[in-house]
């Protein structure tokens, strides 16, 4: 009995052996498995934080190349509001050069009189009512070599009488006529000229008044009442022997009415005791030349033909 108690014992005692070492193991797995959870847990912890690094670092670069971006522009602004003018190689010396001229055409005196084929020549306006083709002022800066645009207005009769006394026209017995031509139409300056009429004679000159013969026309009256024994001689150009051949060369701003006013003009002087011819050029035909002469002889009007001026001396 007592060795068979010992043996059950003995049974009972490795069963216990076995069965503690048995759940030792058990327990050491357990703690295994939870410690590689508790392991885990830190990486992954880690891992979002490197994440959340490399996001800001991204973040930070974006921000970064954003500025860049805005400075570079900004730059590129302020270089265009900063640069100069581009160069065009002759233009800009054709530009200076014009800005030249501009600046000796505001510095040049204006032209009141000038002496010409031994007359003394008087500048009062560059007004006129025509746009003649063939007028000696077009596209032309001087006439033989005087400045005749007027830069600073018109003269008055007393500028005009200072230039003669001052001696800038020289000694006024050289001259056979005192004329009233320029690059302008004279009756639009009525009072002026019919003034320095009453001077150049007091000094021994005759006068003449060059005119297209739309005074009265321009003024708005008859002004030939005026001109009597102020004008020695009205040269009145004709250059056409219609209004419908007139107008296109001559483009009078009064239309085709200009002719006829023109050929009042004359029958008027002729009727004011005002000594008066017409003129025309001699390039404009045999055939309307010979229409002139009959148009002049009609009306008792002398007719001068005179040369096509095709060189100004400029």
């Amino acid at each position: 009995m007592d060795e068979i108690k010992n043996e059950n014992q003995s049974t009972n005692q490795s069963a216990n052996e076995a069965g503690g070492q048995g759940g030792g193991r058990r327990r050491r797995r357990k703690r295994h498995k939870n410690g590689n959870h508790q392991n885990a847990a830190p990486a992954q912890a880690t891992q979002q934080a490197q994440q959340a690094q490399q996001a800001q670092v991204v973040q930070q670069n974006a921000k970064k190349q954003n500025q860049n971006q805005n400075q570079n522009q900004n730059q590129s602004q302020n270089a265009k509001k900063q640069k100069p003018p581009k160069s065009n190689g002759g233009n800009n010396h054709s530009s200076s050069n014009n800005g030249n001229k501009q600046n000796e055409k505001s510095k040049r005196k204006d032209t009141y009189l000038y002496a010409l084929d031994g007359n003394l020549y008087v500048n009062l306006t560059n007004k006129c009512s025509n746009g003649c083709d063939f007028c000696v002022r077009n596209e032309r800066e001087s006439y033989y070599g005087h400045y005749l645009w007027l830069q600073h207005g018109d003269p008055t009769a007393e500028k005009v009488m200072a230039v003669v006394t001052g001696g800038q026209a020289g000694n006024m017995s050289q001259y056979k006529e005192a004329v009233f031509c320029g690059f302008g139409e004279p009756t639009y300056k009525m009072s002026e000229m019919l003034h320095l009429c009453d001077f150049f004679h007091a000094r021994g000159l005759k006068t003449r008044l060059n005119t297209n013969g739309q005074g009265n026309l321009i003024n708005k009256r008859d002004i030939t009442p005026d001109l009597k024994d102020k004008i020695d001689l009205v040269n009145i150009s004709l250059n056409a022997s219609c209004a419908e051949k007139y107008q296109p060369m001559c483009r009078s701003q009064f239309g085709e009415s200009a002719f006829a006013a023109i050929i009042e003009f004359a029958k008027l002087c002729r009727k004011n005791g005002v000594n008066c011819r017409f003129s025309i050029v001699d390039c404009i035909g045999e055939e309307e030349i010979e229409a002139c002469k009959r148009l002049a002889e009609s009306v008792h009007v002398p007719l001068y033909i005179r040369k096509y001026i095709t060189d100004s001396g400029e």
